[in-house]
């Protein structure tokens, strides 16, 4: 613990010229310094994962995780784009360009500053703050953060990428989009569009495939090296490998309802929640498993089957690059982040946006089929509430279930082994504890450095007084230690009544404190304002929605 202390005190202490190696101190630089993996899954559920009760297997993220620090209480944004554009700034979404997501900016919003729809040229992304301190910067997955050239992953500070534009899109090679105003998807290739895929293409394989090529290019040279992987699974449509999906056949013919129990007594069993909190409801409108007829059961159980072989192929590909930076002898010295952008997704052929769930029902969606190249299957509010187990609601929330997710550090040596940590943390923190490591100068964004919460110096990283704020569709929330102010109503653009809520009591937002505890609802309303306020936050007005892109990218 102790040395990652002096570590860090040594690394802000850095001049520019200290951060730029040549061939003399090479080798001391990258042993100075570590090298930075950061892993983004899209829309995984916060229990999907075994460390975070989950029954998929994934024994290698489940390994870190052991080895190193889960974050319980770990925040993000409530869709991708806007998570991805903190994630890469350190500021918030509505200063760093995504505002609103760029498919669905209201008429009220469109032209001001901070809903451009794409990364804006104001602020800093890591890969350009750690590329200026010596870093190579590699990408490999899904972009969203701006379809022309001029914002492509290239321009924005990443040496090597190949990158999905879009929001989502086919898993295989066929290059279908995900709706009907995104297709055929498009991907860049070190900044240069791609007319077709290999024929073997499947997103997890590749993109892992990709980014170790770009770190073995460089790998050699003494530099340190950011790497950012990020994946489209389990993001729809749900679509897996033959050979994995036969793992999991039968798998979910249990149901929903007696997957979320044991996903539930797991997580307190883990120590995530404690043993005295309730188990979490069934969401409004979905009946119990047993009221559905056998061919409902098989038609919902094969859709989650497809969604569990894809979380494993993850981890395995997760495997193959840990076990290619651990044959590079590079593994004990990288500091390694997964998480995932936001809660997980509700959507279905019904209640999804027309231009998306119309668009998917015209595929070969039967049975025989589900779940291959050609297929566009969602898994629905049945098993996305298995996947949020214990919270509420979904992506696109401010709820839990759209913004709290699963986060794991593993630095060996650095970090407290095996803690779970339960402090207040946020999507912009990364930036700040990057450029820390880095010994970068120059802004570290509006989060928190979690280096001292990682190794254990300190429980938290807030102080009371600092709140967190989010809003997306005038979903509004602000999160205060365990206490979460939150305005939220079913349907985006509406306005919903403000409900208070005490996390560590009542991690599922059952029990509405606002009346009975008017002081903190005030308290927090107000840090709503100051947080509006400072972020340039405008509600939208109008009815949700979903539209195609201004402008085709450009070669």
């Amino acid at each position: 613990m102790w040395r990652l202390l002096v570590l860090s005190l040594v690394l802000v202490g850095c001049t520019p010229s200290d951060d730029v190696p040549d061939s003399t101190d090479a080798v001391t630089d990258t042993e100075s310094r570590p090298d930075i993996l950061l892993i983004v899954a899209d829309d995984l559920g916060y229990s999907d994962i075994g460390a975070f009760g989950g029954e998929i297997a994934t024994p290698h993220l489940d390994q870190l995780a052991a080895n190193g620090v889960r974050l319980s209480n770990y925040h993000t944004g409530p869709t991708c784009s806007v998570s991805r554009a903190m994630l890469m700034t350190g500021v918030d979404s509505h200063v760093a360009g995504l505002g609103n997501m760029a498919e669905t900016v209201a008429d009220n919003q469109r032209g001001k500053p901070g809903y451009e729809g794409h990364l804006s040229e104001d602020v800093a992304t890591i890969a350009e703050v750690l590329g200026e301190a010596g870093y190579h910067t590699y990408m490999a997955g899904k972009w969203h953060l701006g379809m022309q050239r001029s914002q492509a992953p290239g321009t924005r500070g990443f040496d090597q990428s190949f990158a999905l534009l879009f929001g989502g899109a086919s898993h295989f090679a066929d290059m279908s989009g995900p709706d009907a105003h995104r297709d055929p998807a498009m991907y860049r290739d070190n900044d240069r569009l791609v007319d077709e895929l290999p024929e073997d293409f499947y997103s997890t394989t590749y993109y892992t495939d990709r980014l170790i090529q770009q770190i073995d290019s460089n790998a050699r040279d003494g530099k340190p090296f950011f790497a950012y992987l990020a994946y489209t699974a389990p993001h729809w449509p749900l679509q897996a490998p033959d050979a994995v999906l036969a793992n999991y056949r039968g798998k979910y013919d249990l149901g929903y309802d007696a997957i979320r129990e044991q996903r539930f007594d797991t997580q307190k069993q883990l120590g995530l929640f404690s043993s005295t909190v309730d188990a979490p409801p069934r969401p409004d409108g979905l009946g119990p498993w047993s009221d559905l007829d056998t061919d409902r059961q098989e038609f919902h159980a094969r859709n989650m089957e497809i969604y569990a072989a894809m979380v494993d192929h993850m981890d395995a590909s997760i495997g193959r690059l840990l076990a290619y930076l651990a044959e590079l002898g590079r593994l004990d010295n990288t500091l390694i982040v997964f998480v995932s952008d936001n809660g997980a997704e509700q959507w279905n052929y019904d209640n999804a946006p027309p231009p998306v769930g119309k668009f998917a029902a015209t595929f070969d969606n039967r049975p025989e089929n589900v779940g291959r190249q050609g297929s566009f299957a969602f898994y629905g509010p049945e098993w996305a509430h298995v996947s949020n187990t214990p919270f509420t609601r979904f992506k696109g929330s401010t709820y839990e279930g759209g913004i709290r997710s699963p986060a794991i550090v593993h630095w060996p040596g650095r970090t407290q082994e095996g803690l779970i940590s339960e402090a207040l943390t946020y999507v912009t923190d990364w930036y700040a504890t990057f450029t820390e490591l880095a010994g970068a100068s120059g802004s570290a964004g509006t989060g928190k450095s979690l280096v001292p919460l990682l190794n254990g110096s300190v429980a938290e990283v807030r102080r009371p007084d600092e709140s967190v704020g989010v809003e997306l569709w005038g979903r509004r929330g602000v999160l205060n230690g365990h206490y979460k102010l939150v305005s939220s109503a079913a349907k985006p653009n509406v306005r919903a009544d403000w409900q208070l809520f005490n996390l560590a009591q009542d991690p599922a937002e059952q029990e509405d404190l606002a009346a009975r505890e008017p002081e903190p609802s005030a308290a927090m309303q107000r840090a709503w304002q100051r947080y509006a306020s400072d972020n340039n936050v405008i509600l939208p007005d109008g009815p949700f929605t979903v539209h195609g892109p201004e402008e085709r990218p450009t070669r």
